[in-house]
């Protein structure tokens, strides 16, 4: 058989069992309702938190840079691509997260990938959380260290696996706010557990930043914990794409050499750090803080309105497990019919028998909004049940 064939049998077999994956395709910009396939829809799947990818001043912002900059940046950052506005996007962070630098990634799949990769190798040791994202996971295997998976947020086991293994460096990863479940990891307890075994400490906090803590510095800033890494994203509560680490200087210094998802990708596009300037300073405003507000009051109605949401009760993310493939794609279908779109989420995304609707808040969806989808939704439901 040709390769071709070999890819149309499997095609067949991953469609037999409901988890073929078929791009929807978004026609105009993102907000409280889209166009998909060129239909109106209300969203409640993509992570766009704050409102901000479609904010007047991101657009601004984006449109000033391009007139000067133009759109690409021509290469990666360590050859001509090292935009000012790289630099400047950088500083910012850095000070925004009090942190000692920031180093800029294209995706936080790469700022993952990279890290994880930078900095760990056979000698060393990476203690990873089991639902942690797919980034980490496939970070942790690149970096070819021994990765020992913790159950889902259990500190005693994480405790005890340190006592057991040694190794030249030791990282605990982890998120903060997790992405298919919408619940928080106890970071006091992880930085506590670190602190006690001499590890480092990586939280992905790519669902938390804008949306959570002081200024909109995460999960772990509301705590009053300092991670060695924080990883977070500008494509999700910021509004624009790309990622980041916030970490110390001399980390930041090391990624320049050691990150190769950095080193070997051409750099963003200026236009993109300068829409996230401007996201970040409206995050770190009274109006960021009135809309996080916003978006954990719609979460805790959200949670009032559809039966048997999980997450953590002001979370954006509130999952709805329906545990079989196919019927969670049926029903997501019925929902879109009623001009609602949820995403039916499936292994290799989740573990198998937990596929789920992901429900996502936005801060400027209305309770009117929340009332039209609850209804479908629950109906949905019920017609399955």
């Amino acid at each position: 058989m040709s390769l071709d064939d070999d890819a149309r049998a499997e095609l067949k077999q991953l469609e037999a069992i409901g988890r073929l994956r078929i791009p929807r395709v978004v026609d105009g910009p993102q907000g409280s309702r889209i166009s998909l396939d060129g239909t109106e829809v209300l969203d409640l799947a993509s992570n766009d938190y704050l409102s901000l990818a479609n904010d007047p001043r991101l657009v601004n912002a984006a449109h000033a840079a391009l007139d000067e900059d133009g759109v690409g940046a021509g290469a990666s950052r360590l050859i001509t691509g090292n935009h000012r506005r790289h630099a400047e996007l950088e500083r910012v962070i850095a000070e925004w997260l009090r942190v000692g630098a920031a180093r800029l990634f294209g995706s936080g799949y790469a700022a993952n990938v990279g890290t994880l990769g930078a900095l760990l190798g056979p000698e060393d040791v990476v203690f990873s959380d089991e639902l942690n994202h797919a980034s980490m996971i496939d970070g942790c295997r690149l970096a070819k260290a021994k990765v020992v998976v913790f159950p889902h947020r259990d500190l005693g086991k994480l405790d005890e696996e340190l006592r057991a293994r040694q190794g030249r460096r030791r990282l605990i990863a982890s998120e903060s706010l997790f992405s298919m479940d919408g619940d928080l990891a106890d970071v006091e307890g992880l930085a506590a557990i670190a602190k006690k075994h001499g590890a480092a400490l990586m939280l992905d906090e790519a669902h938390a930043i804008g949306a959570r803590g002081p200024e909109g510095r995460g999960v772990a800033a509301s705590l009053g914990v300092v991670p060695d890494l924080l990883v977070g994203t500008c494509g999700k509560a910021l509004g624009a794409y790309g990622a980041f680490v916030a970490t110390t200087s001399a980390i930041a210094r090391l990624l320049w050499n050691r990150a190769r998802s950095l080193v070997f990708s051409t750099a963003l596009p200026p236009v993109i750090a300068a829409a996230v300037i401007a996201a970040i300073e409206i995050v770190r405003s009274g109006e960021g803080e009135d809309r996080r507000r916003a978006l954990a009051e719609r979460a805790r109605q959200w949670r009032g309105r559809v039966r048997g949401l999980g997450g953590h009760d002001d979370s954006a993310i509130a999952p709805l497990i329906v545990g079989d493939d196919q019927r969670v794609m049926e029903i997501s279908a019925r929902l879109f019919e009623r001009r609602v779109f949820v995403q039916g989420i499936r292994y290799p995304t989740v573990p198998e028998g937990t596929a789920r609707l992901r429900t996502s808040l936005h801060a400027n969806q209305t309770a009117q909004d929340l009332e039209i989808a609850a209804v479908a939704l629950n109906d949905a439901m019920s017609q399955e049940g």
